[in-house]
């Protein structure tokens, strides 16, 4: 791959968040590696984010094309596909507008290009971090997954444990996008993960086990304190269908129910803790939850308990 083909637009979509979008960006500005171009999607803030974006650049020599586009609501996922349109180079880095990059993430994706010139997208593994506190997700590698730069088992290692890597740790092929249609818009939650699901299907990704991408979760306005699903996300419903009409290899189709499985559980243990206890009892009554019986069993237990400390205090008050 030539150093022309490796051209990266980073794209950003900035919806209300003005407390985080400069350090953001300073992040990419220090990286040792600079991308070609940085677009910002203005998905219609209503906050001083933008305000705040241009007084920031107004006082910044920036080394590379710095663009803000600017559209009504749409979306998280529309935000993503303006910037990805409108790219001039071969390669999106993702970045969400309130996470950051170690200065050397752009250098070990590029690293990870020249060593896997046909892979259809670089990833890398990432920090967690709250105020000052890091933490490693708790990412399960397979055996072969502990050691190999090509991801294979992506399934495998999403059902078992946290991702492996997130929207601000993965740079894509331009191509690749457009040939998968980009972000699915219109739908609230799960988009990210619809795009890696297809993205492992049909496309290599190269993978970095250093953390050099670091996801924040203290920000604010983050979607996913706000708005917690009450049934299974677009993403999974179609993996579930893929599976249904055998347009997932056989060797795929226990490991991609098991990833569906995770996502169910994850909403049950979101709607036990939100009080939501007919909508958890629906999704674990899911058979593919049978996949993960521990897990299952650790949150049916959870349910009762919660149940009994609601019903006590009725009866108290």
């Amino acid at each position: 791959m030539s150093a022309l083909e490796k051209t990266i637009t980073v794209v950003i979509p900035l919806y209300n968040k003005a407390a985080h979008i400069v350090d953001t960006l300073k992040s990419i500005l220090r990286q040792t590696t600079l991308p070609e171009e940085i677009i910002i999607v203005d998905d219609g803030s209503t906050d001083n984010s933008v305000k705040t974006l241009e007084s920031f650049l107004t006082g910044v020599r920036a080394r590379c094309d710095v663009r803000i586009i600017k559209q009504k609501n749409g979306g998280v996922s529309k935000a993503r596909n303006t910037g990805i349109k409108h790219a001039k180079s071969n390669f999106i880095a993702l970045l969400d507008a309130d996470d950051s990059w170690a200065p050397d993430y752009l250098a070990e994706i590029k690293e990870l290009m020249g060593s896997f010139p046909d892979a259809g997208a670089y990833a890398t593994n990432y920090y967690k971090l709250e105020g000052d506190k890091y933490s490693v997700p708790k990412i399960r590698f397979t055996k072969n997954g502990k050691h190999t730069r090509i991801m294979n088992d992506y399934f495998e290692i999403a059902a078992r444990g946290d991702l492996p890597f997130m929207t601000s740790s993965i740079c894509i092929r331009r191509s690749v996008l457009l040939y998968l249609g980009g972000f699915p818009e219109g739908e609230p939650m799960g988009e990210d993960q619809d795009v890696w699901a297809r993205l492992s299907l049909e496309s290599s990704i190269a993978y970095s086990h250093k953390r050099v991408s670091h996801y924040h979760l203290d920000a604010t306005n983050r979607a996913c304190n706000s708005n917690a699903p009450k049934e299974e996300c677009p993403f999974s419903k179609r993996l579930k269908m893929a599976v249904q009409i055998n347009q997932v290899k056989p060797n795929l189709r226990r490991h991609v129910l098991a990833y569906t499985a995770t996502h169910l559980l994850h909403l049950a243990k979101q709607q036990i803790e939100l009080g939501g206890f007919t909508e958890a009892e629906n999704l674990l009554a899911d058979e593919r939850c049978n996949l993960l019986m521990l897990k299952k069993l650790r949150l049916q237990t959870k349910l009762a308990a919660y149940k009994m400390r609601g019903l006590v205090g009725r009866l108290v008050a």
